[in-house]
């Protein structure tokens, strides 16, 4: 609980940011909190060298074989979904693509989306506290 409050609180520091523009290493504390939250510490596909940089400082390692899995475009999206992994995305618009989860700015917070349908296809029991946090779709 310690970890996610922290976490939360980084992410509402940033302010107005839209999630696709939060800073990389408030973006990294965050998918940290959500591999974990999934059942998947440590581990995240990521493609993104920037991002897998500050992942690494946090402790996640960039690798395909994670079940949790950030997308930087619709395409990928569906190719990682495709591919069995849990997608998470900064934009609600891509979930009907496959993504299940979605950090998005809202009222000037950052704010955890989560697409129970596609959560449900992908065989990961999300905890508590990301349950308790997201708005479900």
């Amino acid at each position: 609980m310690k970890l996610a409050a922290g976490i939360l609180s980084a992410i509402l520091a940033s302010g107005s940011l839209m999630a696709r523009d939060l800073p990389v290493d408030v973006q990294a504390k965050f998918i940290r909190f959500l591999a974990t939250s999934t059942n998947s510490p440590g581990r995240i596909n990521c493609r993104d060298a920037a991002l897998a940089t500050e992942l690494a400082k946090v402790g996640v390692t960039a690798n395909p074989g994670g079940k949790l899995a950030w997308a930087t475009s619709e395409a990928e999206v569906k190719a990682l979904r495709a591919a069995g992994q849990l997608v998470v995305c900064g934009h609600t618009e891509w979930m009907g693509a496959g993504a299940t989860i979605a950090i998005v700015e809202e009222d000037g917070r950052p704010q955890i989306y989560l697409h129970m349908g596609n959560l449900a296809g992908s065989g990961v029991t999300p905890s508590y506290s990301l349950l308790k946090i997201a708005k479900r779709i």
